[in-house]
């Protein structure tokens, strides 16, 4: 596959280097995603993930790009902004000592090997998807490369479960578990027994002078972080960003 392919997407038919500069993102991703078994419409439509936009941190009276704090304290500027959108102080998050972890995981395809965040930047998979499939025993080719779709059995029609079918309203009512973590599990890839068998995490409130960190929302309503922090950068409301259920995508 080069530049020459001519991709046909809702009726219009381009070739992939004009498909690529119209939708922003690079041919190689989306040359990937064709040969990766992608329908042409998901390869072009589904958005590359966002890169986080450029901030300044004030702290201890002074205010800092997290690149400049990172060149005076050693804290790396993309975990600065990171602890700042999980409800650090600004003083905590630009100078407290970054702990030992271990190192990212790496996925190899086709001779290649990325780390599951840089798989997920390429195809525009969630990375938490991604580590999900290959810890239920995915290949890593499949992991990487198979488009998340709309699940069977999870709309009007119902969600099967031991040969009893009920829509996720009253599965919600049986269980107890919020419909919108239901329905956010299963389109997360979570099998329909243990989307509506796991109960929800409780957690201890938070601290009466703070709000819940994204984490914990997601944690409440079943919506991934990565969606809650890129709705809040597009400018909707705290209510909004984590009350509007994730919708799964239509098949092509």
């Amino acid at each position: 596959m080069d530049k020459g392919t001519e991709p046909t997407v809702r009726g219009r038919t381009r070739t992939v280097e004009e498909w690529a500069r119209w939708r922003g993102m690079t041919v190689e991703t989306l040359v990937w995603r064709l040969e990766h078994g992608w329908e042409a419409p998901d390869a072009v439509l589904v958005p590359v993930r966002p890169a986080a936009a450029s901030v300044v941190v004030t702290a201890f009276g002074r205010t800092l790009t997290p690149g400049e704090w990172e060149r005076e304290n050693g804290v790396p500027a993309t975990l600065i902004g990171k602890r700042i959108k999980l409800g650090w102080t600004p003083e905590d998050a630009v100078s407290r000592p970054v702990r030992s972890k271990r190192t990212a995981r790496t996925v190899t395809v086709g001779g290649e090997t990325l780390a599951v965040h840089e798989w997920s930047e390429r195809t525009g998979i969630p990375a938490a998807v991604i580590s999900s499939r290959l810890s239920i025993g995915w290949t890593p080719e499949r992991a990487v490369s198979e488009p998340i779709r709309k699940r069977r059995g999870t709309g009007r029609q119902g969600v099967v479960i031991g040969g009893e079918r009920l829509t996720i309203r009253e599965w919600s009512e049986r269980t107890g578990i919020p419909a919108n973590v239901i329905s956010n599990r299963l389109n997360r890839g979570w099998t329909p027994e243990r989307a509506v068998g796991t109960p929800v995490r409780k957690r201890r409130g938070p601290k009466p002078d703070r709000s819940p960190t994204v984490r914990e929302w997601s944690e409440r309503t079943g919506i991934p972080a990565n969606i809650i922090y890129v709705r809040l950068s597009r400018g909707w409301t705290l209510e909004r960003a984590v009350g509007t259920p994730v919708r799964p995508r239509r098949d092509a």
